[in-house]
């Protein structure tokens, strides 16, 4: 026998109602799975944000420490800075100090002071770096040409490809700015020059690392003898005998006179040690252009902090050149002025409060950035894709 049709009725719709409850059950908890998923997103990256920033604090703390070293090692040895030898390559053992617990640091010095200060070259100089560092006579003097005439505007360019007026016929007609370069990325815009850099898929080419290694874009005038490049002595026609005197003494295998330290405290000391012979025009042995890298790791995360600083007022990027008011060409660009550290601020005397105080910083932090890279031996990018502050002369806690 059947049951009757309003029973069955009611037994499907309670059917029914089951289905949509089940229904609703899985949809929920879909979403709630979803929901736990973001929020776990969020909250890891909230996390790392976290501990980014207080790495940041942490790599500043060790940032001060470092330049405070730097100076004080300066001011006991007459002024000068040679080496990381000298003490401040341990920052933390010179000041007695150590990293709060659960963190790992460590400090890689780079003294780009002993690289060829770009603004500063002739060129027949940059020529003779340029065939030091693999290029033909032929090569190296278009390669050379066409760098100058970007950088100076009296310099008549010798090969009708890099003259200044093939700028002005391009799809966006401009002038060479007639200073030295800004960026390695600059170099990329450079007539002729260019080639010999980036190769077609604008990757660099062995040329253009050796360029970058041996190169600084800032200007100086001598070069530090304690962290000299190859390109700059074979510039200067040292021979292999010199090169390798040189090596033996950095290397501590040659030996030096009787309580030297295993640095060089002045050029003269470059002729007792290599060759009497030897040509020091050009050296000094102070550290005037160094780069810091200082890495830090706690648990799993890692931060590293890349500062150029400049241990003199007169280091500094090439400056834009001066226009003439009447002919609007270009002239001379003006000499770089040595800017003092900020001082302390006086009391406003306008509303009688304090004004914001100021550290009188004794060194220049030129460049500054931050990346999640391990330190590396190899010379920095300036042009490398990470997070920077404006290049500016200040300290970090200004």
């Amino acid at each position: 026998m059947h049951p009757p049709a309003s029973i069955s009725r009611q037994r499907g719709h309670r059917g029914s109602v089951i289905v949509v409850v089940l229904i609703t059950l899985m949809l929920a908890s879909l979403m709630l799975v979803k929901f736990m998923e973001s929020s776990e997103v969020e909250l890891v990256l909230a996390t790392r944000k976290a501990d980014k920033d207080r790495l940041k604090n942490d790599a500043f703390s060790a940032l001060e420490t470092t330049l405070a070293v730097m100076a004080e090692i300066k001011t006991i040895d007459d002024g000068k800075l040679n080496a990381p030898a000298q003490g401040w390559g341990d920052p933390y053992a010179h000041a007695g100090e150590s990293p709060r617990e659960g963190l790992s640091v460590s400090f890689e010095f780079q003294d780009e002071s002993g690289r060829v200060s770009l603004p500063t070259l002739k060129f027949d100089d940059l020529v003779l770096l340029a065939q030091a560092l693999g290029l033909g006579d032929s090569d190296a003097r278009r390669f050379s040409d066409g760098l100058f005439t970007w950088m100076h505007a009296d310099h008549i360019s010798q090969d009708i490809e890099s003259d200044a007026s093939r700028y002005e016929r391009t799809a966006i007609p401009h002038k060479p700015p007639h200073r030295g370069l800004r960026s390695w990325d600059e170099l990329r815009a450079v007539a002729v020059a260019s080639t010999y850099v980036y190769d077609e898929d604008g990757a660099l080419t062995s040329f253009g690392t050796a360029l970058r290694e041996n190169v600084s874009l800032y200007r100086y005038q001598d070069a530090n003898i304690n962290a000299i490049t190859p390109g700059w002595l074979m510039m200067r026609k040292w021979d292999e005998y010199q090169l390798a005197s040189l090596e033996g003494v950095k290397s501590g295998k040659a030996a030096r006179a009787l309580g030297a330290p295993p640095w060089f405290r002045d050029v003269d000391e470059v002729g007792k040690a290599v060759s009497a012979k030897v040509d020091t025009t050009g050296l000094d042995a102070e550290a005037k252009l160094v780069r810091i890298l200082i890495t830090l790791k706690e648990g799993a995360g890692t931060l590293r902090l890349n500062a150029l600083v400049a241990t003199s007022s007169r280091v500094a990027l090439p400056s834009a050149v001066a226009a003439d008011a009447n002919t609007g060409d270009a002239v001379n660009p003006p000499a770089i002025e040595a800017a003092a550290p900020d001082a302390a601020s006086a009391t406003n005397p306008d509303n009688g409060a304090a004004a914001d105080e100021k550290l009188k910083y004794p060194f220049y932090v030129l460049e500054l950035s931050f990346d999640s890279g391990p330190a590396s031996t190899a010379p920095a990018d300036p042009d490398a894709n990470t997070e920077k502050t404006p290049d500016t002369k200040k300290s970090p806690s200004s």
